[in-house]
């Protein structure tokens, strides 16, 4: 049996040697690889393929181009992807969107299913629910009190839907029965101003675009909305431990690429994305921006996105925000 088992390994060790050459014979290196980025420069989302980009083209042996295509949802830099020759030299650069498009947007032009294929799961940020020093509620539980009292009187700011902002807000008021006023934002970085100046009460934003405000004390962080506390602010319980254990959300982002190309060519770069994730000056980076490395290959990938869609299919079908579209 010992030998049968060592044959076997030693079958799949030269089987797995001639796929990882055929990947690298055809690659083709007459052609950069474009990052299409669903959103605009200066975010997390931009600011992750840029820290990545020169490992990658070092590696790979082609240049590395990052082109921000914010707008529809992210349905722009997926459309691109979706579109693009199957030859792994057109990637996305997404987040919860490719989880929740699907629901959102049912018809933008392309299949998100057929046409994108999971890479690589690159980095996350945990997300914190924030609050003036002023606002009264020092917990979860204080904040559910008040809006149970008086219905609509509690605000939350809100980004465009179907972002972790959003999401995390419809979360707070689903899973803790009650009824939130959303004041909607382009983005946490234009409503954090209204939060500390109290014109809105609650808003969740990531580590990183809240945490230089609650250092200052312009901002009180409520709850980690994660399933472990973050280490930039240990301080903070999470969700679960206030007694709201489904309300939980980071703020993820991962590499698509376009829906047919060959899994040899998503091994290969899922290889060289990963190998990039392990560098320390790039981790190091992305500590400094209150980011974790996580890094998933594309099938647990693809199983992970499908629980993200299943989780946010549900709650988007019963948001009364998202059905007012």
């Amino acid at each position: 049996m010992q030998r049968f088992r060592a044959s076997l390994m030693l079958m799949a060790g030269l089987i797995a040697i001639p796929l990882a050459a055929s990947a690298e014979q055809n690659w083709s290196t007459a052609k950069p690889i474009k990052v299409e980025v669903i959103s605009a420069a200066g975010g997390l989302t931009d600011i992750v393929p840029r820290l990545l980009s020169n490992s990658l083209s070092e590696s790979t042996g082609v240049p590395v181009v990052i082109e921000d295509r914010p707008g529809a949802g992210g349905n722009i830099a997926a459309g691109i992807v979706a579109k693009a020759d199957p030859d792994g030299h057109t990637l996305l650069m997404t987040g919860s969107n490719q989880a929740v498009n699907p629901t959102l947007l049912p018809d933008p032009g392309f299949d998100y299913e057929r046409d994108l294929k999971p890479l690589s799961m690159a980095v996350v940020a945990k997300m914190l629910l924030v609050a003036a020093p002023s606002f009264p509620a020092k917990n979860i539980a204080d904040v559910i009190r008040m809006a149970k009292e008086r219905p609509k009187s509690v605000s939350i700011a809100i980004s465009p839907i179907g972002t972790p902002n959003h999401l995390g807000a419809e979360m707070l008021a689903q899973y803790g029965g009650v009824d939130l006023t959303f004041v909607p934002y382009g983005g946490i970085a234009q409503a954090v101003p209204d939060v500390i100046a109290g014109r809105v009460d609650l808003a969740i934003g990531a580590v990183p675009s809240v945490l230089p405000q609650i250092t200052a004390g312009k901002l009180k962080a409520l709850a980690t909305v994660s399933g472990q506390r973050s280490p930039l602010a240990p301080g903070v319980p999470t969700s679960g431990e206030a007694g709201l254990p489904n309300f939980l959300i980071d703020a993820w982002i991962c590499f698509m690429v376009t829906g047919g190309t060959p899994d040899a060519t998503v091994n290969y770069l899922d290889k060289h994305i990963a190998k990039a994730l392990t560098l320390s000056d790039v981790k190091q980076a992305f500590a400094r921006q209150g980011v974790e490395v996580l890094h998933m290959g594309p099938q647990e990938l693809g199983t992970f996105l499908q629980s993200e869609a299943s989780r946010f299919g549900t709650l988007l079908k019963n948001s009364k925000v998202a059905a007012s579209r």
